[in-house]
């Protein structure tokens, strides 16, 4: 594990410049109280959770965008990266009443399963995002549509996963044979590392098609790399049988969530989900070194480089019939 670096206090993954987060965030009226800001949330990395309270400050002008007027799904780790977690869809009832809430039909994740209304959060803004990782949300897990058109999704998702019997050498071979074939499609794509073993690419596409459509998208693009590139693509979902990196086409379906962008994820070191340059995408491609501060360095050098998600504009019709047709 990455431990605190001893010629300095500043704990890795934090950056030398960043100034703490005080004890509270007010905007107007609006007040945020952060609470236990010197608890260990990566204990041996030295990481507390006011580190990530900093970041998510630092970073809200750019990932606050990326989560805007989208369900938002709490995964709370009140106890640090290491503790037990648990989902909550509906907002808690302690919640400011100026965090908006929109009124939803969800399926549980009770066996059998079952459908209920929620009142899932929106974080629309910076304050409601420093609300949330106060609760003890690391990572930021929202739907791929929006509040003004549910059934319509911004982006297909390639999520990428290696089986066991590969590693992230094999996820970026696919994740550029995936390239290749949108290349062939004529449709932008854009990348970001999971924060874990994956590699997520997306597809912006303009907000008339519907989660049917990128799923038979997905799966068609997903079915043929696993025909031509046997034992190094697969779309077996059961992990025992599975061989290769998976193209999960699964996850592109209304009530599905991703960790947005720039989420920080609950693993080893803190690593960042973060949007790469396709250039970037090669053997050299090191998905641990994405730490908060080295994605602050990035936000400030590069910009966002996921703003095409933001505006997605390209339509799927064309490219669905042409890979429909085979």
């Amino acid at each position: 594990m990455r431990k605190r670096d001893r010629s300095s206090d500043q704990p890795r993954g934090v950056a030398a410049h960043e100034q703490p987060v005080p004890s509270e965030a007010r905007r107007g009226k609006r007040i945020v109280r952060l609470s236990n800001l010197d608890k260990p949330f990566w204990p041996e990395e030295g990481i507390t959770k006011g580190d990530l309270l900093s970041y998510y400050r630092d970073v809200a002008p750019t990932v606050v965008p990326h989560l805007k007027d989208r369900p938002f799904t709490m995964k709370r780790y009140p106890d640090g990266a290491y503790g037990k977690f648990f989902f909550q869809k509906d907002a808690p009832k302690h919640m400011p009443d100026w965090i908006p809430r929109v009124e939803l039909v969800v399926t549980t994740r009770d066996t059998p399963r079952q459908r209920r209304k929620i009142q899932a959060p929106l974080i629309n803004d910076e304050l409601a995002l420093l609300w949330m990782v106060n609760m003890g949300c690391i990572d930021l897990n929202t739907w791929y549509s929006r509040v003004n058109k549910f059934n319509r999704p911004d982006f297909v998702l390639f999520d990428l996963d290696p089986s066991d019997d590969v590693g992230f050498k094999e996820t970026i071979e696919v994740a550029l044979l995936v390239k290749q074939a949108l290349d062939a499609l004529e449709l932008e794509s854009v990348v970001k590392t999971s924060g874990s073993d994956g590699i997520h690419v997306l597809v912006p596409i303009a907000r008339r098609h519907t989660f049917d459509q990128t799923r038979e998208f997905s799966e068609i693009v997903a079915s043929a790399l696993a025909r031509t590139h046997r034992g190094l693509v697969t779309t077996e979902w059961t992990r025992a049988k599975r061989r290769g990196v998976l193209i999960d086409s699964n996850q592109n379906g209304e009530g599905k969530t991703i960790a947005s962008a720039y989420s920080v994820r609950p693993r080893e070191g803190a690593p960042v989900s973060t949007p790469l340059r396709w250039d970037e995408v090669n053997e050299k491609l090191d998905p641990r070194e994405f730490t908060m501060d080295v994605v602050r360095g990035r936000i400030e050098e590069y910009g966002d480089l996921f703003e095409p998600v933001l505006h997605g504009r390209q339509s799927l019709t064309l490219a669905l019939n042409a890979v429909r047709k085979g």
